[in-house]
């Protein structure tokens, strides 16, 4: 039971806090340890996977950053630096793509990096973050889970 607001501290109520801060100090190096800590596994490996996520985005759609304009919007090369695919030999590849799969018909599966979903994985990631170190704070001073 935690003490009402103004209350006296027991030793009880100091572990409490002690265990919400270091819970804190781990969600914030990365989130979900703190959660981990805390014992609430489900929601250690959701937040993790979130972040991960987040980060995972991120990189995939920073490949072809070179300079401040590149995070704005991605520009096509230059025509001489387009290069073409070994197995047709025909077609050029798209600049600032990345060849996935070819189809049985010659289709080709392409990702194409985008600045809206760097921004978007970054609100993510911050999200995710903050919240994992407030519920990291808030702990075990809670009853439920």
């Amino acid at each position: 039971m935690v003490a009402p607001a103004g209350g006296p501290m027991t030793p009880e109520t100091e572990s409490l806090k002690n265990r919400s801060f270091v819970a804190m100090v781990l969600s914030a190096i990365l989130p979900g340890l703190g959660q981990l800590y805390l014992g609430k596994f489900p929601k250690a490996i959701i937040l993790f996977a979130i972040f991960a996520s987040a980060i995972g985005i991120f990189y995939l759609n920073s490949l072809p950053v070179t300079g401040w304009d590149d995070l704005m919007q991605f520009k096509p090369a230059a025509t001489d630096s387009t290069s073409t695919d070994e197995a047709d030999g025909s077609e050029a590849q798209e600049p600032y793509s990345i060849h996935i799969w070819t189809f049985d018909d010659g289709e080709k599966l392409m990702y194409r990096p985008s600045w809206k979903l760097k921004i978007s994985a970054s609100v993510q990631g911050i999200l995710c973050w903050l919240y994992a170190v407030g519920d990291g704070w808030r702990g075990r001073r809670r009853n439920r889970f």
